[in-house]
């Protein structure tokens, strides 16, 4: 038999908090919190008023101490600038994955990634002080990101920093006076060396898989390197061989194969699949550098 996976917990103390969640069935839903039930919880996301912080600070807490909470989303309904003040009130520190919100969109969007098992992927809230962006994901991890690492923001006028948008998903940023749209992953590869490396790590893998499916689509219509008009079978052969392709050598190759370029697209996306999960050769695990078995001989004994 296999195990029960147990639903993530949501424990609401906030009298509009019913707002914020999905209505899908994916979590447990908590409305009157026990501290004596507190051990039984995991995966616990809680939605609080600011006024309702201190009768509900021990669960907070020992919640807290299993490491099983994910999130305290605080809905200050007085001004914020009080809610340092109302944390000390109800004896608890402000921890990292404390996010203080006004609306429901940010405990949704939070919840929503949960339930999609993309919280590390997809964006819950961002701000910019001084020279940097500063991001927290649905995990939630904060991530510090200087404009300057990023050549797609690098160019962003200071004014026009901090006019950004998120979607409800929290799939990307959005600045709309140089419509510039960034991920969380863009945004990380800029500022992480290894995620950088593994990044181009993969986008040279998938690179070659498109080149070879670009190669594959050209000889099974019969044709030559040299057939494509527009393109010299020097630029028709460096494309097949590392896939770095612009649109408008895509168009010129779509048209060499009497296609449109959606069918185009279409037909290269379904060979790169086929390439890319295609076993692979003894000669292919040459090529890519991988070392030859070694014949081990035995020896007969005299």
């Amino acid at each position: 038999m296999s195990a029960t996976v147990e639903k993530p917990t949501v424990v609401i103390c906030d009298p509009e908090g019913p707002e914020s969640v999905p209505s899908s069935g994916a979590f447990r839903i908590i409305d009157n919190p026990r501290l004596a039930n507190a051990k039984h919880y995991h995966n616990v996301f809680i939605l609080t008023t600011v006024t309702c912080l201190e009768p509900i600070a021990d669960f907070v807490s020992a919640v807290n101490r299993r490491n099983q909470l994910r999130a305290l989303f605080v809905r200050y309904e007085v001004d914020a600038s009080w809610l340092p003040q109302m944390f000390e009130f109800a004896k608890l520190r402000t921890m990292r994955n404390t996010f203080a919100h006004s609306g429901f969109t940010l405990p949704n969007r939070v919840l929503r990634a949960w339930q999609l098992g993309a919280q590390n992927e997809l964006i819950a809230d961002a701000r910019v002080v001084g020279d940097a962006l500063y991001v927290m994901s649905c995990e939630p991890e904060s991530y510090k990101i200087p404009f300057e690492s990023v050549p797609a923001l690098r160019d962003l006028p200071t004014d026009e920093r901090s006019n950004f948008q998120i979607p409800d998903d929290g799939s990307y940023i959005h600045w709309p006076a140089q419509d510039v749209h960034m991920d969380l992953d863009s945004l990380l590869t800029a500022v992480d060396p290894e995620r950088r490396a593994k990044a181009e790590r993969i986008k040279r893998s998938y690179g070659r898989q498109y080149g070879a499916a670009i190669s594959r689509l050209r000889k099974e219509r019969g044709m030559k390197q040299t057939d494509i008009e527009g393109l010299s079978d020097r630029e028709v052969r460096r494309i097949e061989t590392d896939g770095d392709v612009t649109t408008d050598s895509l168009k010129k190759l779509a048209a060499a194969h009497t296609m449109d370029l959606a069918q185009y697209l279409d037909t290269l996306a379904k060979l790169s699949l086929e390439i890319r999960t295609a076993p692979v050769t003894l000669s292919e695990r040459r090529h890519r550098g991988h070392a030859r078995p070694r014949r081990v001989r035995s020896r007969k004994r005299k």
